[in-house]
């Protein structure tokens, strides 16, 4: 297993990702494929943001929500094989594919969607380890102390979807947490500050507006996450030589 990883306390600025790759329909490329990390990193983030799913065959695929949502109903990712699925849906990517792809030049955020991928997971990091870092991160706290029980040694990630007490995050040591990530509309630059001078990595999603952007830069992230990766990139280094 690679280190945790390293964020701004040695870059100098933030890690910089891709939601999903790239959320921008005017590109073409749908989020979650390859095409999109593509182009994420093509913009020059270090890495990128993705979600995992388990099939019913014990593959890990790279999708936000639990089904498929095609006509004329939605289809169960769970319920489903691999092979099912990419019948269906030609481009969905694998986790494995993703590693052997991006695992030497991607910093990778590896959300966890559904609890049947935590008894898969650490076996493939083990595998095909990101040798750029990344974080296992996901909302759920019993999720996080799962994987914290197969493998002490993952760097593991709690997502708030608003900001929580200092005590409060206390909890999370004990699943072995080392990160923090907290939704953008929330996030000040004082909870940035405090909760690095409280020893945790502050990992900020989804930063889409240009100010936010240059203030939590500005204010110690150690990454942020955008649906914009060339604004991203454009604007934390304008703010890094201003």
């Amino acid at each position: 297993m690679s280190p945790p990883p390293q964020g701004s306390a040695n870059r100098g600025r933030p890690l910089l990702l891709g939601h999903r790759g790239h959320r921008l329909p005017q590109w073409g490329e749908a989020e979650n494929t390859l095409a999109a990390f593509d182009r994420a990193l093509a913009a020059g983030c270090d890495g990128i943001e993705l979600d995992l799913h388990a099939t019913a065959d014990g593959a890990i695929v790279i999708h936000h929500d639990p089904d498929l949502r095609l006509p004329p109903e939605p289809v169960p990712i769970a319920a489903a094989s691999l092979r099912a699925l990419r019948r269906l849906q030609p481009q969905i990517a694998t986790l494995n594919q993703v590693l052997r792809r991006y695992r030497r030049t991607a910093w990778l955020d590896l959300e966890v969607k559904a609890a049947p991928v935590v008894e898969l997971l650490p076996a493939l990091l083990h595998h095909l380890p990101p040798e750029r870092g990344f974080v296992v991160s996901s909302f759920e706290g019993p999720v996080l102390a799962r994987l914290a029980q197969l493998d002490p040694t993952l760097p593991l990630c709690w997502n708030l979807r608003r900001p929580c007490s200092l005590r409060k995050l206390q909890a999370a040591r004990r699943w072995g947490v080392t990160w923090i990530a907290p939704h953008h509309a929330g996030c000040t630059a004082w909870y940035v500050r405090r909760l690095r001078s409280q020893g945790w990595r502050v990992l900020v999603w989804t930063v889409n507006r240009s100010a936010k952007m240059r203030l939590l830069a500005r204010a110690g992230a150690d990454a942020l996450v955008s649906d914009d990766p060339y604004r991203l990139v454009e604007i934390v280094s304008r703010a890094q030589t201003g």
